[in-house]
């Protein structure tokens, strides 16, 4: 019994210290290896924006560490880019690091940056990303691959990017176009499109000022028309409208909003009404109105150049502002140049006359003009400087006024010939006949 407890004693003695020198050198290797070599690790820190968008730019940053007791020199990191991603453009995918200290590590570690264009048709998903590590000069023989992993969505994105009609008329019924395009990646879908004015000065008509959209592809673009009236007692300005639309990020299934606003000036140009009142020796005057919507600044009354009309001064009046709904009188010295064809039926008009009318290098017109051209020069509210012609009829023509323009001109009426009326025709008749009547009398009573 005694002796092979004392066996025993010895056989436990002898695994016990076998395990002991096991452990010692297991120890000694573990400790002693990373004092003795370079532990080079490459992982991904994180991603800018994350989730990366297609069609943007994601930057990625790489954090290279040293956990080994030796120094690690001449360190390479190279990124190979493949779909859908590219690296920037100027950029290089190959950075070279330089030394790595020993137990350089956690925040110690070297972070290097790179930056990559995601395509614009990718679609959402986690896609891989390879990156080797090597020492400069050995990238074919001994180099550590590591894939990373970046995730991806689909960009919505719409903007407003166009209306149509940036100037109203005031009391004047337009129509407006809102262009809405799709610039992300993805498509839109139950899109709402709204605007309000918050003075009320413009006012859809016919319609709410809501409208739906159902689906919008990439890239594409539709047209909202609304007709639209602005107050016609409007002042003339600049208007804001706020617009607002409304979609759902299918990503984050949360409903974003754009909202903006656009400028729309309620004002512009107006229109004038221009009636002949009333000519006196050669003065005509003429009633110029602001019939339109918006009031006009320096108006000026023009008689154009024209061949049935002759203008004796100035051809221009100057009539100062004129607001909506107001009137004034312009008058100029107006002669009328086809007066000869109607002459040419007045036989107290010799044709010597008009040959010396004519011998002057006058032209003889068809006839004589009843209508006269004005225009009207104005300044709008917007600066713009404008003209609006117009045609008046003139209801004072008479053969009498053909002689006065005549006459104005040099002629001279020849007194020798007198043209002999009907009424004229018809006294010399009765005379003869009153003549011949007591002629016979008278002869009666002679033979009696």
């Amino acid at each position: 019994m005694t002796g092979n407890s004392i066996g025993l004693n010895e056989k436990t003695k002898y695994i016990i210290g076998m395990m002991l020198i096991m452990v010692i050198c297991l120890a000694g290797g573990a400790f002693a290896n990373p004092g003795d070599s370079k532990i080079i690790s490459v992982s991904m820190i994180n991603q800018d924006p994350d989730p990366a968008i297609a069609g943007n730019i994601v930057e990625l940053r790489i954090g290279v560490e040293n956990k080994g007791g030796e120094s690690a020199e001449n360190i390479v990191l190279e990124l190979l880019p493949q779909y859908p991603f590219e690296m920037v453009p100027g950029d290089n995918p190959i950075q070279e690091i330089g030394t790595i200290k020993p137990y350089m590590d956690g925040s110690d570690m070297k972070i290097i940056k790179f930056r990559l264009r995601v395509d614009r048709d990718a679609n959402e998903g986690q896609y891989g990303l390879e990156i080797w590590e090597y020492e400069e000069g050995k990238r074919d023989k001994i180099r550590v691959e590591k894939t990373i992993t970046i995730d991806v969505a689909n960009r919505e994105c719409a903007e407003i990017i166009y209306i149509d009609k940036v100037e109203l008329v005031p009391g004047r019924q337009t129509n407006m176009k809102f262009t809405i395009n799709n610039v992300g990646s993805a498509p839109l879908r139950d899109l709402t499109f709204s605007w309000e004015n918050e003075d009320d000065v413009i006012l859809p008509v016919g319609s709410d000022n809501t409208k739906y959209i159902k689906y919008l592809d990439v890239g594409e673009k539709t047209e909202l028309s609304y007709d639209v009236i602005a107050d016609s007692n409007a002042a003339p300005g600049l208007y804001k409208l706020q617009l607002s639309l409304k979609y759902d990020d299918s990503t984050t299934g949360v409903e974003k909003e754009i909202a903006t606003i656009a400028g729309v000036y309620v004002g512009g140009e107006t229109d004038f009404d221009v009636a002949f009142s009333e000519s006196s020796m050669g003065e005509y005057s003429f009633t110029i109105a602001n019939i339109g919507s918006n009031p006009a600044y320096s108006v000026s009354v023009i008689v154009p150049e024209q061949k049935n009309w002759k203008v004796s001064g100035s051809n221009s009046a100057i009539i100062g502002n004129l607001n909506k709904g107001d009137y004034t009188v312009a008058s100029f010295n107006l002669q009328q140049s086809r007066v000869l064809s109607s002459l040419g039926q007045d036989k107290t008009i010799t044709d010597e006359r008009k040959a010396k009318y004519l011998s002057g290098n006058r032209t003889m017109p068809d006839r004589q003009s009843n209508t006269v051209e004005i225009e009207i020069a104005y300044t709008d509210t917007m600066g713009n400087r404008k003209t609006v012609k117009n045609i008046v009829s003139i209801n004072a023509n008479s053969e009498s006024d053909a002689k006065s323009a005549y006459l104005s001109r040099g002629g001279k009426a020849n007194p020798t010939q007198k043209g002999i009326t009907t009424t004229q025709w018809i006294a010399l008749g009765l005379g003869v006949i009153i003549v011949v009547f007591l002629y016979r009398r008278h002869r009666k009573k002679k033979l009696k």
